[in-house]
């Protein structure tokens, strides 16, 4: 616990100069909150990936055994980038960066993967 609060102490005294430095740019705290949000929800669901990959390569492929095998691949590798999109969020939500607090990875987090889809399916076209 001592070294946790040491910890903060540094980061606060460092984040502090780097303010007072000028090289900080202005924080908005609500695009920061959703950014954090946004990260701690990847976070939570990054392995959700695994169920979101398999059904889409199960239907291209060309047997049951290679659509799993294709299909685990893929939600492993997108499990793994949606949790690392998650700790970047949070680790960087006070700071707008490049991308001015928007998400770097899309959608945003897996729901919207899953709403996007359950849309398309029910709403005729």
């Amino acid at each position: 616990m001592k070294k946790f609060a040491l910890f903060l102490a540094v980061a606060c005294v460092f984040s502090v100069a780097h303010a007072e430095a000028g090289v900080a740019e202005k924080m908005n705290s609500t695009k920061a909150l959703d950014k954090f949000g946004r990260g701690v929800a990847n976070i939570a669901t990054g392995p959700g990936e695994l169920l979101m990959q398999m059904p889409p390569a199960m239907d291209k492929s060309p047997d049951y055994i290679t659509g799993f095998i294709v299909g685990l691949g893929r939600g492993i590798g997108y499990s793994l980038l949606r949790v690392g999109a998650g700790l970047y969020d949070v680790a960087t939500c006070p700071f707008p960066g490049k991308t001015d607090y928007k998400p770097i990875m899309k959608p945003e987090t897996i729901a919207d993967k899953v709403a996007e889809t359950t849309l398309s399916q029910t709403l005729p076209t």
